[in-house]
């Protein structure tokens, strides 16, 4: 606890000495908090957050005594930077310029828009003929239509006591409306109706009159600017819309204010007889009508929202497929297991509905487009074989020797596969929605490179040992090691260039700490070694020489702190290479140092840095030199 409080101490008197350092004007001043800094790094020699920030105020106090002396400090407040008078008067003199230019545009289209306004009256013909021919014209307003669904199966259909036409399953839709006034018969075994209805332009067709019917009920709905107006042969019938009141149908109808675009549940009662429909609100001016007969028969309302769906009835594929993203089946009252299809479209699974007699009802599916994507996978190639796809990295094979990339676009694509001491392999390769294009045997197979050297004269123990084949070291550690603690951790693992993979997960500990991932490589001891963090936003690459502290590379990484990270990393004699990615991210290229004279990172250690309590949870660590 007292080294919590010193190390909370010592970290607010680094944050006062960094605030007075900025405003300070005094050499000496800025001296004695260059000291104060250095007895700081001195007394937390073992905290490697904190002397980070000793790192980062001691480069700002040393910044801002270089810029006294050099004459270009200028008294500033805390996180501003300071504005010299020369400045500040080319700036004013730049912003009055602009307003004056702005307040002149204005003035002068002021002017010629008063000019154009006293111009209109005088000259009309000429300002129609000046006007753009590109100027869009205005888009049509949509046509009116009817829509006629009975339960009069087989029936028939005439238009103004023309020749009788076979309804098909009872439903008749005309899109484009003649105007003027037309007369609809309907007829069937068990009953017939007629009606009439007026047609004005694009406006709503209206019904003349109420309909007449024989052993049914006829309910016509007109509906149009967000009103319906409804008539029906049954005199002074109760009408609810949503399963709400809207009132008495009777003569001249009934009005219904605010019906929304959408789907609607009307219900018709006339004593003992109770009819429900299903009553579609479009944007298009619409005359609706239902004629019901037969007591022991229902509909079904099947909506899909997408044309030409197949429709299954207890796995009978039905005559007819959706129009207008929707399909009425009449039904004997029952049960019925329905399912829908579309080409290019994820099945939904399919429904049991309860066909009610005198009554429509609602069966709603929702159709997914097909994913557009195709998969890649590589089988049989060895270990650390990277595999890129249109030079991005797309996976790192493991010690299964294969890889599963399940996210290709369709298109034609390039396909890399790259090793260490190998030669480069390269495919192209046309992938269609749905397709798994696998490469195995001999394709996955890379050949190692050949140095050729200079033919010379080796003596015999020579020749030997350059026929020697270096061993192959190949460490795999299964499953999951949660480590606490301990600062640097490392892993035991042979001092030759190869390839590190892994799975990390970081846990916090303590009050406002974020969890961080961190590893080393190429360690030689506390104050000579390579630190990669990622800290949930950012992935940064820091070489630590001579105790001192050095930024290598630093990129955007987003991370979920209760997420998995994996990790692919390349050593060296002279560089160390990095990619991090999530779950759900791409392979990012962190990048990573390189050796300075004389130096060698694979002779140095690898391993975790966790301070603290922190916890470090670590799946299939897994190293190879091939």
């Amino acid at each position: 606890m007292k080294t919590s409080r010193q190390t909370l101490s010592a970290l607010e008197e680094l944050r006062q000495i960094q605030l007075l350092a900025r405003r300070s004007q005094s050499p000496a001043e800025l001296r004695e908090y260059f000291e104060r800094v250095q007895s700081l790094r001195r007394a937390h020699l073992d905290d490697f957050d904190l002397q980070v920030v000793i790192a980062d105020v001691h480069e700002e106090v040393v910044e801002r005594a270089r810029a006294l002396r050099d004459g270009e400090a200028k008294p500033a407040p805390a996180g501003a930077e300071p504005l010299d008078p020369k400045t500040w008067r080319r700036a004013t003199f730049i912003g009055l310029f602009c307003t004056f230019i702005i307040l002149a545009a204005f003035f002068y289209l002021v002017q010629a828009a008063r000019k154009s306004n006293l111009l209109l009256p005088a000259a009309p013909a000429a300002s129609a003929k000046a006007a753009p021919a590109s100027q869009p014209k205005p888009a049509p307003p949509p046509h009116a239509i009817l829509r006629l669904y009975t339960d009069l199966v087989p029936g028939t259909v005439s238009i103004d006591h023309g020749p009788s036409q076979d309804l098909k399953d009872g439903e008749l839709v005309l899109d484009h409306l003649a105007p003027g006034r037309h007369t609809v018969q309907v007829a069937g075994r068990s009953g017939n109706a007629e009606f009439t209805y007026d047609v004005a332009g694009n406006a709503a067709p209206q019904a003349i009159g109420d309909p007449s019917a024989s052993n049914a009920m006829a309910v016509l709905v007109s509906t149009g600017n967000g009103k319906a107006q409804l008539v029906t042969n049954a005199d002074n019938a109760n009408v609810l819309l949503d399963g709400r009141s809207a009132g008495r149908a009777g003569p001249g109808g009934l009005t219904i204010d605010r019906i929304t675009p959408a789907e609607h549940e009307l219900e018709v009662t006339q004593g003992k007889d109770r009819q429900r429909f299903i009553l579609t609100y479009t944007h298009s001016p619409a005359l609706t009508v239902y004629v019901k007969s037969d007591p022991n028969t229902g509909t079904i309302v099947l909506v899909t929202h997408q044309d030409k769906a197949e429709v299954f009835l207890n796995g009978v594929l039905y005559r007819r497929r959706t129009s207008r993203g929707q399909l009425r089946i009449p039904l004997k009252a029952g049960e019925y297991t329905i399912r829908v299809h579309k080409a290019g479209f994820i099945d939904p699974p399919p429904e049991t509905v309860s066909v009610k007699r005198d009554e429509e009802t609602a069966l709603a599916f929702s159709l997914q487009p097909v994913p557009q994507i195709a998969t890649l996978a590589i089988r049989g190639a060895l270990p650390g074989t990277m595999v890129y796809v249109d030079k991005d990295l797309a996976a790192v094979i493991g010690s299964d020797g294969q890889a599963i990339m399940s996210n290709i676009k369709p298109g034609l694509h390039a396909i890399v596969l790259r090793r260490e001491q190998a030669v480069p392999k390269r495919f192209e390769r046309t992938f269609h929605t749905g397709d798994v294009i696998t490469l195995s045997g001999p394709d996955v197979m890379l050949a190692k490179t050949v140095v050729h050297e200079p033919s010379t004269a080796l003596p015999v123990a020579a020749a030997a040992s350059a026929n020697t084949v270096a061993p192959d070291y190949n460490i795999e550690i299964k499953g999951v090691q949660v480590r606490r603690g301990g600062g640097f951790v490392p892993y035991r693992v042979p001092g030759v260039a190869g390839h590190y993979s892994f799975m990390a997960l970081a846990r916090k500990s303590g009050f406002l700490k974020h969890a961080k991932v961190q590893w080393y490589a190429g360690y030689r001891d506390a104050g000579d070694y390579v630190l990669f963090t990622l800290d949930g936003r950012h992935a940064t690459v820091r070489e630590i020489h001579a105790g001192k502290s050095f930024p290598v590379a630093r990129a955007p990484f987003s991370m979920d702190a209760r997420e998995w990270v994996q990790v692919y990393m390349q050593v060296q004699p002279k560089r160390i290479d990095v990619h991090v990615k999530t779950p759900d991210s791409k392979w990012v290229d962190i990048g990573g140092p390189r050796a300075r004279l004389g130096q060698d990172f694979t002779k140095g250690k690898v391993g975790f840095y966790i301070p603290g309590k922190d916890e470090l949870a670590i799946s299939d660590f897994r190293f190879s030199n091939r």
